[in-house]
């Protein structure tokens, strides 16, 4: 399910792309001709570039760091299922420890304190 909800969201992505595009690039044919439109990046230098691919370069970033992101959670995630596997199962063997505890001990210390408030 997950997989389909996925190729949707990029489905649907890519057809924003290319509407997009398509608005920008420019049409030749028309009267009178329509220029792409272009962006000055001064950060770069004194870069011209359409929009189309300055969006693109963007979202090719967006989509980076979402899933470094993604991949660093999960990673967080995984170690702290793991230490608390590790926790439950420790834990399982204390309870198992004391379930199996022999009831003489007990009973023994109790009637050395029986013996001992008897003598005074």
């Amino acid at each position: 399910m997950r997989i389909l909800l996925w190729i949707l969201v990029l489905l649907a992505a890519a057809v924003m792309i290319v509407i997009f595009a398509g608005f920008n690039s420019g049409n030749p044919l028309a009267n009178p001709p329509v220029a792409p439109l272009i962006v000055n990046v001064k950060f770069f230098g004194d870069l011209k570039i359409p929009i189309v691919l300055l969006g693109l370069i963007s979202f090719g970033i967006g989509a980076a760091t979402f899933l470094l992101i993604t991949i660093i959670e999960e990673v967080a995630l995984r170690s702290r299922i793991h230490r608390l596997k590790k926790n439950i199962e420790s834990m399982r063997k204390e309870i198992n420890a004391l379930r199996n505890l022999p009831l003489a001990a007990e009973i023994l210390t109790k009637d050395i304190e029986k013996k001992e408030e008897g003598e005074k």
